[in-house]
């Protein structure tokens, strides 16, 4: 009986984990559309309606989800307070202390890192100019990450199972 159960935990948690890394890759697609989608309230805060980034970022906090929010509300406050540092230093900081737990690859998080560097000293063209290229390398991320989501979501499900087996065999 003892050893059924045993058996029966194994093939639970590598099959849990199989879909838990499977669940990953959906998490970057949505973080990735998501912020798509806040950069173009970004873009048209900043075009159309000729708003300071304090307050186009404040804008942004109310409807952004978590971790975002957050983000970009302090990112407000602190560009207000004109206390630690530049815009790119501020927007830095608070990249790391809110949005280190994105699931987006490394190079993505440098390059929304560098977005913020630019955004503060710009003149308006420049800076739509500037979220207008970001964009296009969030649309180019997302659906490279939609694709790979698509491929390997299934082999990490089946990968998990299986290797739950494997341990079984070893083990039993």
């Amino acid at each position: 009986m003892l050893k059924l159960l045993g058996i029966l935990c194994i093939l639970a948690g590598s099959t849990g984990i199989g879909i838990r890394m499977a669940g990953e890759l959906d998490l970057r697609v949505e973080e990735l559309v998501t912020l798509q989608q806040l950069v173009l309230f970004i873009r048209g805060e900043i075009r159309y309606m000729h708003q300071p980034l304090t307050e186009t970022f404040a804008h942004v906090a109310k409807t952004a989800p978590a971790p975002f929010a957050e983000f970009f509300f302090n990112t407000a406050k602190e560009l207000e307070q004109r206390q630690g540092g530049t815009a790119g230093e501020i927007w830095k900081r608070n990249q790391r202390e809110y949005l280190s737990g994105l699931h987006i690859d490394s190079g993505e998080a440098r390059e929304f890192e560098r977005l913020g560097e630019l955004l503060g000293y710009l003149d308006v063209e420049m800076q739509v100019d500037t979220l207008d290229h970001y964009l296009e390398q969030l649309k180019f991320s997302a659906a490279q990450a939609a694709e790979a989501a698509k491929g390997k979501r299934k082999l990490y499900r089946y990968m998990g199972a299986l290797s739950g087996a494997a341990m079984v065999i070893l083990i039993f």
